[in-house]
Formats: C-alpha cells, sequence, structure tokens
C-alpha cells in the first residue's frame, strides 16, 4: 500500500547522502590543494602465524575473522585518493594470500561496523596476546572543547606547564605521575559540575593499543600491537570515516585468498550506512 511512499523516501535519503558525500569530498578538496587521483598502491605484508585474520575497529577488536589462512603472510593493497598536497585517503583495500589465480567469484563473509574512522587488520593471536589497555606513556589530557576555564583552575592550582594541542585539547608538559592524576581527579571530584564525569576534563592517555590506533594521524600504517616493537598490526583510515562496510572474501576451494573492503566505491559513492566526517 505504501510502496510508493519508501521509494520515494528511500530516494531522498540517497540524494541526502550524494549531497553529504559531494560536500565531503570538496571540503577535503579545498584543504589538500584540488581533486584527488586514484592510485593503487602495495603497501606491504602482515606476518599471519595463528591461521587467522583479524579485522576490526579500534573499539572492537576483531569484529570480523577470516580463519584457513594457509601462508605464512598476507600482502596489503590500497586504492588510495592521492591529493595534490601529497596526502591521501584509502578507500578500498584488498589483502591477498597465496595464489589467486583458481579463485571463485567474492562473497560476503561479514560486516564492519566503524565508530573511530579506522580499521586494523591484524592476526587474531597476536590480537589476544598483546593487545594492551595501559601503554608506556603518561600523557596528561586536558579538555578545552567548552572552554579554558578548567585548563586555568588546573595550571593554577597544580602549577602545571601546558601546550595547545588543537581546538579540543591541551596536554601537560612531561609525563603525569599516577600521584598527581589522583590528585588531579580528586578536585575535579569535588567541583558539582565535573564530580561524575572528572575524566570529561582531565584524564591520562598512556597510547595503549586502542590510543596509538584510533589517534593515528597518517593515512596507513604498520604499527605495534602492544608496547613492544612486534607484532605489528595494519591501520588505515576508512574514506569519509565512520560506517558500515562489508568484508568480502575469493575463496579456492576453502582457502581464502583474495579479502576485500570497500570504503568509497569505484564511482565514488559510499560502500553503503550512514557516514560522518
Amino acid at each position: 500500500m505504501f510502496e510508493w511512499l519508501k521509494r520515494a523516501f528511500s530516494h531522498r535519503q540517497d540524494d541526502e547522502r550524494r549531497r553529504f558525500f559531494e560536500l565531503v569530498d570538496a571540503l577535503n578538496a579545498r584543504a589538500s590543494g584540488g581533486t584527488p587521483t586514484t592510485v593503487e598502491r602495495r603497501l606491504g605484508t602482515l606476518r599471519i602465524h595463528s591461521g587467522v585474520l583479524a579485522i576490526g575497529d579500534p573499539q572492537d577488536m576483531p569484529s570480523v575473522e577470516i580463519p584457513d589462512i594457509d601462508a605464512a603472510e598476507v600482502s596489503i593493497s590500497a586504492r588510495l585518493w592521492r591529493y595534490p598536497s601529497g596526502s591521501a585517503n584509502v578507500v578500498g583495500l584488498a589483502m591477498s594470500i597465496g595464489d589467486d589465480s583458481q579463485c571463485d567469484v567474492s562473497c560476503k563473509v561479514g560486516e564492519l561496523a566503524i565508530d573511530s574512522a579506522k580499521v586494523i587488520v591484524a592476526d587474531r593471536a597476536d590480537i589476544r596476546e598483546y593487545w594492551t589497555e595501559t601503554g608506556l606513556d603518561r600523557i596528561g589530557v586536558i579538555s578545552t572543547a567548552r572552554d579554558k576555564t578548567v585548563l586555568r583552575e588546573l595550571t593554577r592550582r597544580f602549577k602545571l606547564k601546558t601546550t595547545q594541542v588543537n581546538v579540543v585539547r591541551a596536554e601537560v608538559v612531561g609525563a603525569v605521575s599516577k600521584s598527581l592524576e589522583q590528585e588531579i581527579e580528586d578536585y575535579l571530584r569535588s567541583i558539582p559540575e565535573y564530580a561524575r564525569y572528572p575524566f570529561m576534563q582531565f584524564y591520562v592517555q598512556t597510547n595503549n593499543s586502542f590510543d596509538r590506533a584510533n589517534f593515528m594521524n597518517k593515512a596507513w600504517e604498520f604499527m605495534p600491537v602492544g608496547n613492544a616493537e612486534f607484532p605489528v598490526m595494519f591501520v588505515c583510515g576508512t574514506g569519509r570515516g565512520d560506517g558500515r562496510y562489508d568484508v568480502r572474501c575469493r575463496y579456492c576451494g576453502n582457502r581464502p585468498r583474495v579479502v576485500t573492503i570497500d570504503f568509497i566505491g569505484d564511482e565514488g559513492e559510499g560502500a553503503r550506512g550512514e557516514y560522518a566526517i
């Protein structure tokens, strides 16, 4: 009865998405010197010793697993939008495993829900063994998202030296000890306005596994999973940002040979879902 209304609403949503994508792309082009060109590039190899490839958002790692890997490493390639400034966005990933000359057609094997605008690819065993909630750094972060009231008060009260990193974030110069962290948290809890969520005003960032992936400012990088130099994981940005992305795979028999994720299609369309910068 209401099929015509559903179709009309769907077309309206598609038009809004397209306009939103065009706006994001125009802003990126303006900031990066002009319209990007599409290039394909082999980025490197990743060691896989457990036989299971793990993929996911830094907040939900892993969310998709590819078992039955019969090679010691996978080769990672990307489709990039390369801007005149030299910056790039990853708009598609391909992970090749062994000989793919006799592959079947690709099929969907999972779906990524990305909320960090980043995706991680790693060996599942490395994530389980080396992923850490506590890194080696102790960076004091003070929020200036609303204003600089808390920054001024903490700087005065605790004799802190700080540097403004960006509009919403200031950092304490030098490592913040556990005792100083506790003193600052106790002080914020004594103020009714901040008592319930003091961490929204101040917290200590240790650059744990999540921090390193989430705050990466490159288009892509091979970086340590844990606090040691090895093993490493692959991390990249996801085209225009957050969204839902299909993970597809081509098989030879029951062996995976090519795993692909399209963040932005060949025609510039988002893979699927809703997106944010």
